[in-house]
Parts: C-alpha cells; sequence; structure tokens
C-alpha cells in the first residue's frame, strides 16, 4: 500500500470533522513549524490528514515518491508504510485515526522496528 493524496476532499474545518465523524475515525488536531523533512518512519495504524492551511509534504519511501498536499487535501497513510514528511509553510491540520487509543497514543515508529511482512 502506499501514501496518497484526495485534492480538495473538503473546504475547511467543520468538513473534515463531518468526513472524519462519517468514516468512524478518531480526531486529534495537529500543526507542525516550517522544517527540514522528518526521519524515515511508520505507524501501527493508519491515519489521514485533513490539511487546513499551509503545505504538507510526504515521502513515500517504497516509490521514493514526494506528494505534496495543501488546504482542503487528505493524505492518507496505510498502516506499516514508510515515509517521512515536511512542512515547507507550516501548517494545520486534523488527523483522522482509527481508534480512539490510537489518537491518544499515537508515535512514530523505528524504520528497523517493521515487521518483515510489510516490509
Amino acid at each position: 500500500m502506499s501514501v496518497t493524496v484526495d485534492r480538495q476532499a473538503f473546504s475547511n474545518k467543520d468538513e473534515a470533522i463531518a468526513c472524519i465523524e462519517s468514516l468512524s475515525l478518531f480526531r486529534r488536531d495537529g500543526a507542525l513549524a516550517a522544517g527540514d523533512l522528518e526521519d524515515v518512519h511508520w505507524h501501527k495504524t493508519s491515519l489521514r490528514i485533513f490539511v487546513l492551511e499551509g503545505t504538507f509534504e510526504t515521502k513515500d519511501v517504497a516509490l521514493d515518491q514526494l506528494l505534496l498536499a495543501g488546504a482542503g487535501d487528505v493524505i492518507s497513510i496505510p498502516s506499516a508504510t514508510l515515509h517521512a514528511a515536511r512542512c515547507p509553510i507550516p501548517a494545520k491540520y486534523v488527523v483522522g485515526f482509527e481508534s480512539e487509543e490510537a489518537a491518544k497514543t499515537f508515535r512514530p515508529e523505528s524504520p528497523g522496528d517493521l515487521p518483515e511482512a510489510t516490509s
């Protein structure tokens, strides 16, 4: 599975929240300052990032592809997908997680800890 970007999927935070709720996901607000590409990592859970403001870049490591997302776009990152991210300009977003526990305890995982079957 790979990282994808759905263009202009919503127009404001209320619509993003409605999308998250309609998918039975659990939300958490987020923001990133402008900065360098994060270290490559993966997550135990899939997630969707609803970009509200700014620009968000996500690198899909397996495809060696850099995906750019702006306001109104949704970035989908499947579980166990190696990727990195950065914001060339500050960004605000809402993340939809598969479970309430994932939303509360979310953390990036080290590439070395990725199970062999998914790498």
